[in-house]
């Protein structure tokens, strides 16, 4: 049901286009009845016939159909016909990290504590507190505490009034002491204490691209975790191959600076960094370079990248993202390989090209067949069998997505 823009000024010339028909096949009549009463209506019957709005009105739809088509047999589902043009002009993508960029699957790889705590202790305190938590840092947390502590080790510890701030930490109350878990700007929103060593340490790991998360008792920092992600296969690749094709791309997290920057070397450089965003500042970040006159395409696949993917002019969720992520976004990769946000570019672009093909091809055919029809040198006979011929190079000029984008995805996986 929906239509590109370029559609929709079809839609506008068609009735155009036919009262133009019309005016022509009677002044066509009228030009030949001063000859003959029988050429002047075989004439204007020709013209009649052989005109086609028909190849005009299909140019669009067709390219967008198959086009979708080919998408989704190869993984990239366009939910919206519109987005496929919108697309081919984008010329800035910007990234999620956490599960887009990277695999989305964080472990716990460091723990340093302060002198007089114990690993079982940091352990049972932090499943108290992030079991509560949807977020991915809570369920490494969670699962490593799992791991090192049996179920009435971890029983042990009952929290009551549980807080959860999205995208910055979470806090509760566990024997009358307040418990806080969370970044490093959660701590200070929340005046916690840290030693110098403690936060040399965490901007070491930072730089080595790990996540520092704190634990803090009574408003003093007692351990911190760090954990990794892998980057997902062919992300380096993708990013590099952007920049070649002149693409402009950022990385959009919340997580330190120092993390995400060592994050944008790892993919090659080049890419601009936009850290510490909390998730209800990631749509307005959109909207403000939106304002500068550019284009965005966001991809992302959590909860907390919602809001950006529906305020871009191109959202991308992954198939493996959150079931709200999928919803708000305009193309979902069903396998969720990164790779597939070039192939979703491709084909958005040859899409535009084949449209504006099928565009030239009607036109052109009416610009030659509509004189000579006017001339009377075309019978109204001949006219029936041209007239679907203008349709038929149209779809067969669309058919074409599909071999062209196949071939690219042969050559992608030689």
């Amino acid at each position: 049901a929906s239509k590109a823009p370029i559609q929709c000024t079809a839609d506008r010339i068609v009735p155009w286009f036919v009262m133009a028909t019309l005016v022509l096949a009677g002044a066509t009549f009228l030009f030949w009845l001063q000859v003959d009463f029988e050429v002047a209506l075989m004439a204007a019957t020709s013209v009649l016939i052989i005109t086609c709005p028909c190849a005009f009105g299909l140019a669009t739809p067709m390219a967008i159909a198959v086009a979708s088509g080919v998408g989704a047999r190869h993984g990239v589902l366009v939910k919206n016909g519109g987005v496929l043009e919108s697309f081919s002009a984008i010329r800035h993508l910007i990234f999620d990290k956490t599960g887009t960029l990277t695999q989305g699957q964080l472990q716990v790889q460091q723990l340093q504590l302060v002198a007089g705590e114990h690993e079982q202790r940091f352990y049972q305190l932090a499943h108290a507190l992030e079991r509560y938590s949807e977020h991915p840092v809570a369920h490494a947390i969670v699962h490593q505490a799992e791991l090192l502590l049996d179920n009435e080790q971890l029983n042990e510890v009952q929290l009551s009034d549980f807080q959860y701030a999205p995208g910055a930490g979470v806090q509760g109350v566990v024997e009358g002491r307040t418990l806080f878990m969370g970044t490093a700007s959660w701590m200070k929103k929340n005046q916690v204490s840290c030693s110098s060593s403690l936060e040399e340490y965490a901007l070491q790991r930072e730089k080595l691209a790990e996540s520092v998360v704190y634990l803090a008792v009574d408003k003093e920092v007692i351990g911190i975790a760090t954990l990794a992600d892998q980057l997902r296969n062919g992300a380096s690749g993708l990013i590099q191959r952007l920049h070649q094709q002149g693409m402009r791309t950022s990385l959009l997290t919340g997580d330190r600076k120092q993390v995400a920057e060592a994050t944008a070397a790892a993919l090659g450089g080049g890419m601009k960094v936009i850290a510490e965003v909390l998730p209800e500042q990631k749509a307005a970040v959109i909207r403000e370079l939106q304002q500068q006159g550019e284009m965005i395409a966001m991809v992302g696949d959590g909860v907390n990248d919602a809001p950006a993917l529906i305020m871009a002019d191109v959202g991308i969720a992954m198939g493996s993202g959150t079931d709200v992520s999928v919803e708000s976004a305009d193309i979902v990769l069903l396998s969720s390989e990164l790779e597939q946000v070039e192939l979703a570019s491709r084909l958005s672009k040859r899409t535009l090209k084949t449209i504006r093909q099928n565009i030239a091809i009607s036109i052109l055919y009416n610009l030659i067949m509509i004189p000579l029809a006017m001339m009377a040198w075309i019978t109204p006979l001949v006219a029936a069998v041209s007239m679907p011929i203008s349709s038929l190079l149209v779809i067969g000029n669309a058919a074409r997505i599909r071999s062209e984008v196949g071939r690219h995805v042969v050559n992608k996986k030689d």
